[in-house]
């Protein structure tokens, strides 16, 4: 505290503007990282005299007094400084006890349920993966919100177990020392486990697979449900509804010593021969169409609040859809006929267009040009037709006209007379065609 005090007087007498971190890094060897937090931790704290007296005369660590300072920035200076058993425990508990304490005392005091905070660190995610020239190895590094962090890590954790007892059962004791050098240490069955993760995608359901153990209880003053990892760590409603979708639910009922004296068999909430039949049915996501290989079982009506795990309640959702419906509050809409539709919150839905009751005038306009006038062209000259000719076999018939010609075709029938008008006569070529239609008749019916 007398350095970050000291560092603080020199930086604003020189105007350094950075509150004296880097004069802390310089004289006390620090690194510029844990200076900073230390300068910043000592201004926290000053809007708390109770925390800065007990900092000050060494009676909280400083360990202890950096999760203090985290608590003033989320909930408030007076919130801190009006709870005394916190600065008791901030005395008394070791740093990571203290540190789960402090997770647990600020989610209690937040107004959104630890919301604002899970989106913080959510949104601070990421991996990173570079190629390092000396050694030629690839690197990979990567910051996750607490859930997810959990979930890779125990997802690595079980299949690396796995793939380490499976080399101590290949290359045991009895192999003369010839297995020496090819067994994996359980770093290297570690980056086998990613690379397996990563080959191939896990489907929504079937044996279940190893994620975190999440923990809820009902708050005995507020009657509130409280999800919490096991070390702590506070959830969202949202988070748990999503958990919930897929997990195996186990009821637990404590006395109040804390010891269970009631416990259900666990259950798969979404059964392999039910998600077979969501794929046949939809084939994908049900609402972008998604491979199934990256969908997971949705509960329409939430598993937390005693939906159902029906055909009729559920639906196959990708990761970015199941997003969206838990933390984007999209709203499914259900169909009679099981087509559900997804559609985003507040949609607006516009009716058919009618037309107004009043038309407007029709204002002639003139036409933009106007056709010039087409020259009169006289008629050509009817063609004489030809004599027909015939085969020597076959008398010599008369020429039929255009409306003889139409009648005496079989399976047409004649035009009315009003669209029997008179024509021009048909060339050479059209009394051919009439002449073969009439013999052809004519041989069909046979002699009179």
């Amino acid at each position: 505290a007398f350095q970050a005090g000291a560092a603080r007087v020199i930086a604003q007498a020189e105007r350094h503007g950075d509150g004296g971190a880097q004069i802390l890094a310089d004289t006390a060897g620090m690194a510029r990282r844990d200076a900073h937090t230390q300068v910043n931790t000592a201004r926290v704290i000053e809007a708390v005299p109770t925390v800065r007296d007990a900092v000050e005369s060494g009676r909280v660590s400083q360990a202890n007094a950096r999760r203090l300072a985290d608590a003033v920035e989320k909930t408030g200076a007076d919130n801190v400084a009006a709870d005394s058993e916190l600065l008791a425990k901030a005395e008394s508990l070791r740093p990571e006890q203290f540190a789960r304490e402090t997770r647990r005392w600020t989610a209690r005091h937040q107004n959104d349920d630890g919301a604002a905070e899970h989106a913080r660190l959510r949104a601070r995610r990421c991996v990173r993966i570079w190629n390092d020239d000396d050694s030629g190895m690839m690197h990979l590094r990567g910051e996750f919100d607490p859930v997810a962090g959990k979930r890779i890590a125990n997802r690595l954790r079980a299949v690396a177990g796995r793939l380490h007892d499976a080399d101590k059962k290949q290359f045991n004791d009895n192999d003369n020392g010839q297995g020496h050098g090819r067994r994996r240490n359980f770093d290297q069955c570690m980056a086998d486990a990613l690379d397996n993760l990563t080959s191939s995608t896990t489907a929504g359901s079937g044996k279940p697979f190893a994620d975190i153990c999440v923990v809820a209880h009902v708050d005995e003053t507020t009657g509130d449900l409280i999800a919490e990892l096991p070390d702590g760590e506070r959830l969202p409603n949202t988070v748990l509804e999503e958990l919930s979708c897929n997990a195996k639910l186990t009821g637990v009922v404590y006395n109040r010593k804390g010891t269970p004296i009631w416990r259900t068999h666990s259950r798969r909430t979404v059964t392999e021969s039910q998600w077979q039949l969501l794929i046949a049915k939809w084939g994908g996501c049900f609402h972008c169409g998604a491979n199934p290989g990256i969908c997971q079982g949705h509960h329409i009506e939430p598993a937390s609040r005693g939906g159902p795990t029906k055909l009729d309640n559920l639906v196959p959702a990708c990761w970015s859809c199941h997003h969206r419906i838990h933390h984007d509050h999209w709203q499914i809409h259900k169909s009679p006929d099981g087509n559900h539709t997804l559609h985003p919150p507040q949609r607006t839905h516009h009716g058919p267009a009618h037309a107004p009751e009043h038309p407007p005038p029709q204002i002639a306009t003139p036409p933009l040009f106007t056709p010039p006038p087409q020259p009169h062209t006289k008629p050509e000259p009817r063609p004489k037709p030809e004599p027909p000719t015939h085969d020597a076999g076959n008398p010599p018939t008369a020429t039929l006209g255009p409306t003889a010609a139409r009648t005496a075709v079989p399976g047409r029938t004649s035009l009315p007379d009003s669209d029997q008008r008179p024509a021009a006569r048909p060339g050479p070529a059209a009394a051919r065609a009439a002449l073969h239609a009439a013999r052809t008749a004519q041989a069909r019916a046979g002699p009179a």
